[in-house]
């Protein structure tokens, strides 16, 4: 029965051709890393690296949750099946879809492995990712916060060479950073298993409830506008969203944050990013570490998935019969996008100045991660948004936070532009002049496709298509 349950389960989270991707990038990281002589982990590779394991292990701990579909609820959980068996089903379903990710994530270092232990590590981070987000739910808010802050602060310790961290692995300490890795997935393991075999059936109903939104102090629009209510609600709060686990999970998780704390949390980003530059870059001469410009690199990169995450909460909670009643559709959605673009540039502004007064001071790095805050991730930004609209809209309805759709290619594809991000971040940053001319294009394309009709018409259309309501 176990071995049915899990086959439907996955079939009904992935689409074969899905799987068959999937398979195909397992395929060529073994032939590379098999057949073309290792050439080691660059510094900023290892960085990104560190960064990227930094940041999905504390989103998997603050937001985690057990992987349910619509249809689990609405027919699975109603079966006279074992909970056991179904919480396995589900928690391999779910090991599945965080593999996909790291394997997304880090498939650029197949030809890098240095030591099989490596393959082993990415491994190890699909099971903890998967196990943190078990065990996310089963903590206190507070607690799960803390926690998550934590454990990005320690794996971030890998930046300054500190051998035991959840990414020293990848930064130098293979040995120290593979044996910590070890541990914490064997700890988050065990204790994801024991949560899973307390889950009811109960339980796991409560469990995609978890993001539904609980709205303590509510806006108020009346008296204004149409365009100033659009304004009033962007510019006020800013919500993160995205498909929970990033590959083949059907829950969507939204967080609305008030404006003017995310614009704190923000300067105080970006001051210790400055204290940081100041003390180990090129600004203050120490040379304490000779490959500071992976900081921008990295901070650039990190930018940007933020942008991405902000982009995913456009479309997907709209309401056609109440937002396209009141505007016309290309009014409706350039007004939309001017306020989301400016909420995000309250984010960047802070690491701007920053940037700026880096580059005041002689960092040569400076200049082109101050183009990149400036011109090519607000750009991306705006792409993003329309990218996702027209390709593979999918609208959150009710306040269960679940969709009802099975991860394919096509939803694959909402991600892809980052690629090009990622690309044009570790480009740009060292190579000003190529940071400007990108973000100059981006943005010239962002505008033309904001301003047009015809192509907000047709969004419209696919909307509709895909059951927007």
């Amino acid at each position: 029965m176990l071995s049915k349950l899990l086959s439907f389960v996955l079939r009904t989270r992935f689409s074969r051709p899905f799987l068959i991707l999937v398979s195909i990038m397992v395929a060529y990281s073994l032939i590379i890393s098999a057949t073309i002589p290792p050439s080691g982990v660059t510094t900023i590779l290892g960085y990104y690296a560190s960064g990227i394991i930094a940041m999905f292990l504390a989103m998997a701990l603050a937001t985690g949750g057990v992987m349910v579909m619509k249809s689990d609820r609405d027919y699975l959980f109603t079966l006279p099946l074992s909970a056991r068996d179904l919480s396995l089903s589900i928690f391999f379903a779910q090991f599945i879809a965080y593999g996909t990710t790291v394997l997304f994530m880090f498939v650029y270092l197949a030809e890098a492995f240095t030591s099989p232990l490596l393959v082993v590590d990415m491994i190890a981070l699909a099971l903890a990712f998967t196990s943190l987000g078990v065990i996310g739910p089963l903590i206190k808010t507070r607690s799960r916060i803390t926690l998550a802050v934590a454990l990005a602060i320690w794996t971030l310790l890998s930046f300054a060479n500190f051998p035991f961290t959840p990414a020293s692995a990848f930064t130098g300490n293979l040995y120290g950073g593979t044996f910590t890795l070890l541990i914490l997935t064997a700890i988050s393991v065990t204790l994801a298993f024991r949560g899973l075999g307390r889950i009811e059936l109960d339980m796991m109903k409560s469990l995609v409830r978890t993001t539904a939104s609980d709205i303590k102090s509510p806006n108020s629009y009346v008296g204004k506008s149409p365009l100033g209510a659009i304004y009033s609600m962007n510019l006020t709060n800013i919500s993160l969203a995205g498909r929970m686990n990033m590959a083949g999970t059907s829950r969507y998780v939204s967080k609305r944050v008030k404006t003017r704390w995310v614009a704190l949390a923000s300067t105080m980003a970006a001051i210790a990013f400055l204290v940081y530059a100041l003390w180990f870059g090129p600004a203050n001469m120490t040379n304490n570490m000779p490959n500071g410009d992976a900081t921008n690199v990295i901070l650039a990169i990190g930018l940007s998935f933020i942008g991405f995450f902000f982009s995913q909460s456009a479309i997907t909670n709209e309401r056609l019969w109440l937002s396209l009643t009141s505007l016309p559709a290309a009014t409706y959605f350039k007004h939309l996008i001017s306020s989301k673009t400016i909420s995000l540039l309250v984010i960047l502004v802070p690491f701007a100045v920053v940037d700026g007064l880096l580059q005041l001071l002689g960092d040569p790095e400076a200049l082109g991660a101050l183009m990149m805050i400036l011109l090519v991730i607000p750009g991306a930004f705006v792409l993003e948004i329309c990218w996702s609209a027209y390709i593979a809209p999918i609208q959150v309805k009710g306040d269960d936070m679940m969709m009802p759709a099975q991860f394919n290619i096509r939803q694959l594809a909402v991600a892809l532009p980052m690629g090009g991000v990622v690309i044009v971040a570790t480009i740009g940053v060292l190579y000003a002049p190529f940071a400007a001319v990108a973000g100059g294009v981006l943005c010239v394309l962002s505008a033309a496709l904001t301003l047009s009709g015809g192509f907000w018409s047709r969004v419209v259309t696919k909307l509709t298509e895909n059951g927007f309501v």
